[in-house]
């Protein structure tokens, strides 16, 4: 382990060793704090060790730190998450295959059509994907799961060999928000003087939609984005023009960002980070503690900008795609995962 802490590690769930006190025979005595680092001074560092309802801050002076290590997230740590983002994007339809949680939509999102592995399916491998292809075949719908690598790596290597696909990769970042590095509520003078205005609406507008994805989203698109008792849709406008949108919701004190977009003319100039600080600042005042986003793995520009706001990699999800029989009979060797 590492001999000091680091300023990259604040909000992240930290272990450190550090001196208590000497035995009576003269020797060091070690003690261990584990919680996440909130704040890192010049001769102390401060941990937050709260757990559910007693909040604790210890301060650790750091000549006392002995060693010190980032806390990764275990698997149960990232199915646990898992179930909070699956609340973020509500499927009109649900149904269980054991612990798999199987949703669909008529929108066409994949977030919103594939399988969370949350649990064990409690049937052999064959029956279980039986039943997950019958129920997406009832729907008109190839079978996807959104698998976590790691947490579910052995269910991922069984989809492979079986020649489900895996054609998108995601990373889902994560932080607390009181350590993010955020334009201050204040923003919207700042932003008015460069005749920018900005807004947030428990209900998306014509202009908002207009500029998700493609534009002109169907029906079934608007529905799913709205099915939330805690969401909001901000937008900044320049002109009269939508320059940069974005989704919040909170679900169990997590704030989930997601439809994070900037006009391309306006990139560079901020509009990124005020944005996301405005669905933070409403978070916090909705009962967020942490935050949440998710991110195709190769949108290097985007993941950058995360990272700067104090956002960092929590796991990594790839979707797996049951093969067609046209696949399996025009691919009888693809490649193992």
């Amino acid at each position: 382990m590492p001999l000091v802490l680091q300023a990259s590690w604040i909000g992240r769930r930290v272990v450190v060793r550090r001196v208590v006190g000497r035995g009576s025979d003269g020797g060091l005595i070690f003690g261990d704090v584990v919680g996440d680092l909130v704040a890192l001074g010049p001769d102390e560092a401060t941990i937050d060790t709260s757990r559910a309802s007693e909040i604790a801050l210890e301060k650790v002076a750091l000549p006392h730190i002995a060693m010190a290590k980032i806390v990764e997230a275990s698997a149960a740590d990232v199915l646990a998450l898992q179930r909070i983002t699956a609340q973020g994007i509500r499927s009109s339809e649900t149904a269980e295959v054991g612990g798999w949680l199987l949703r669909a939509d008529p929108d066409s999102s994949w977030r919103a059509n594939s399988v969370r592995p949350l649990g064990q399916p409690g049937l052999a491998m064959d029956e279980a994907l039986a039943a997950v292809q019958r129920w997406y075949g009832e729907r008109g719908k190839l079978a996807k799961f959104l698998n976590p690598t790691e947490a579910r790596r052995l269910l991922d290597a069984e989809l492979g060999e079986r020649r489900w696909d895996h054609p998108l990769e995601a990373s889902v970042l994560v932080a607390r928000i009181d350590t993010l590095s955020v334009v201050p509520p204040q923003q919207d003078r700042l932003l008015a003087d460069r005749g920018i205005g900005i807004s947030l609406s428990p209900a998306a507008s014509s202009s908002w939609l207009a500029r998700y994805r493609t534009g002109a989203p169907t029906p079934a698109t608007v529905e799913l984005l709205g099915r939330h008792d805690c969401v909001q849709f901000a937008q900044l406008d320049r002109d009269g023009q939508a320059v940069a949108i974005a989704r919040g919701v909170v679900d169990e004190g997590w704030l989930g960002l997601s439809a994070i977009w900037v006009h391309p003319d306006h990139r560079r100039q901020g509009l990124g980070k005020a944005i996301i600080s405005a669905l933070l600042h409403w978070g916090q005042s909705a009962g967020a503690t942490r935050s949440y986003l998710e991110v195709s793995s190769d949108n290097e520009a985007a993941i950058a900008l995360y990272e700067a706001l104090g956002f960092w990699n929590h796991h990594d999800y790839r979707y797996r795609v049951e093969p067609t029989a046209e696949q399996l009979a025009g691919h009888p060797a693809w490649p193992a995962y």
